[in-house]
Order: structure tokens, then sequence, then C-alpha cells
């Protein structure tokens, strides 16, 4: 079940339905986003390899406005996450050395948080991790925009030129995602020349 399904059903059955229902794709979302090395297609993203990232509109946990496209230029990894989601948790901390490792290359990762409560959960648990990079409130109009994320975590690898250039459903070794950064960040420089 997708987000925006989730939130549907979610508006039309009561309380204890919703708490069952969430807890049911807790166990979905976490047992596909467990999947070391799984499909990195993604489904509906995978349409989206080679395309223009949507830009999106939000806000940071200070109340300030992102949008994607005040990135261009660089390499992003943009993260879709939530606090709720364990695997999630799991991969900040190797998040949080790309970030160190390749922010001085022209690198960022920014990070969308799903979680329907807001910055009012969200800020609380980017302190206690020490989170080095931008993180935003997500939507279900940008979960949308981004073929629907059906797993979290679904992170996109975004060229200088702000096309995607790959997806990974699920959580992943820092090392596949170092490759592709490298290789992100060499062939942004050799067109450049």
């Amino acid at each position: 079940m997708n987000l925006l399904a989730g939130h549907i059903i979610s508006a039309r059955v009561g309380k204890r339905a919703t708490a069952i229902l969430a807890a049911i794709g807790l166990v979905a979302l976490t047992a596909v986003s467990r999947g070391h090395g799984a499909d990195t297609s993604g489904g509906d993203q995978a349409s989206w390899l080679g395309k223009a990232a949507p830009d999106f509109v939000l806000t940071n946990l200070s109340s300030k406005t992102v949008r994607l496209s005040d990135f261009k230029g660089k390499v992003v990894l943009l993260d879709f996450w939530a606090t709720w989601c364990a695997p999630c948790r799991e991969e900040i901390p190797e998040l949080i050395q790309l970030q160190r490792q390749y922010s001085s290359k022209g690198f960022t990762v920014l990070g969308v948080a799903l979680d329907e409560e807001g910055a009012a959960v969200v800020k609380p648990v980017a302190h206690r991790l020490d989170i080095n990079y931008p993180v935003v409130i997500g939507t279900l109009q940008v979960a949308a925009a981004y073929g629907g994320i059906e797993a979290l975590p679904t992170t996109f690898l975004i060229g200088r030129n702000g096309k995607i250039l790959k997806t990974y459903v699920g959580s992943r070794e820092k090392s596949e995602f170092q490759q592709d950064i490298a290789s992100a960040l060499k062939q942004a420089r050799s067109t450049s020349k």
C-alpha cells in the first residue's frame, strides 16, 4: 500500500482500524526496506531514470522554505524516510558520513521526512542523530510526484543537471552509495570540461 492509499484509507476508518492498518503497513515497509541489494528499479520510480527530478517547495526544520532547485549544480541524494522507520534510522549515520565525505565536492544529502506529525516529531530525532544535512517535511503531493513512495527508505540520486541517475528502494550499504556518488561527481566533472 502506498502512502497516498494509506492516507485515504485512514480518513475513512476509525482510530483502532487506522492503528491496525498502520501496523500492517509498518511491517510491510520494514520487510521491503530490509531488502539490502533488492531490486533498485523502484517500480514506478524506474520510469524516472534520466528524467528531470520534480521540483518541490517544502519547509525545513527551521520553518524556512527549501526548493529542490536550490541544489541545482550539486549531486543530490534525495532520501525519503520517516522517524518510525527502523531501516531509515539505521541508514542515517551512513548518510551523515556521506555528507561529510562529499559535501566539499558539490554533493548533498537532502532528507524528506514523511511523518504526518511533521517537524514536531522529526526535529528531536534529527537532533538526537546529529543529522548534518538538510531535512525537509514531505507531503503526499511530493511523494506522488516521485511515482508514489511505496517503501521507506526510498532514495533518488540526482545529477548536477537535475536528472535522476538512480533509485534505491530499501536501505543500502554505504559502499553502494559511495560508488554511485563518486561516479556521478566524476561524470559531472567530465561534462563540465
